[in-house]
């Protein structure tokens, strides 16, 4: 990609997409997180290769919205991360207590459970 000159249109444009990415994070909407992520990508690879904008009164308070908007969706993703953690170690409890266990004479766990393939008879 050629580097060109960040334009007022694009941080407005990056404004837009990060309002877009925290409402999809707030409702948990992973497939629209995953649609929008190439277009962050470009904006934020323009941003990075253009020039600076002018430092404007408008310009300094659309980058300021910006910076916080950024901010919040960065705690929005590590809460959506640490909650995806916490059902999945939830999940494996809910599996693991289904099974009981034991200790052995050497003092290591061991499952009460068949083994694989074994037969179970009920009256």
């Amino acid at each position: 990609m050629s580097a060109r000159a960040m334009s007022r249109g694009d941080l407005r444009r990056l404004a837009a997409l990060l309002r877009q990415e925290r409402a999809a994070l707030t409702r948990g909407d992973y497939a629209r997180l995953e649609a929008l992520a190439p277009r962050k990508i470009q904006l934020l690879e323009r941003l990075e290769a253009g020039e600076p904008l002018p430092g404007t009164p408008a310009n300094r308070d659309l980058a300021a919205e910006i910076r916080a908007t950024a901010t919040r969706n960065a705690r929005l993703f590590e809460a959506a991360i640490a909650g995806i953690h916490e059902a999945r170690a939830l999940l494996l409890r809910a599996r693991d207590r289904g099974r009981g266990q034991t200790y052995g004479a050497n003092g290591s766990r061991a499952a009460l459970e068949p083994a694989a393939g074994s037969l179970h008879r009920r009256a």
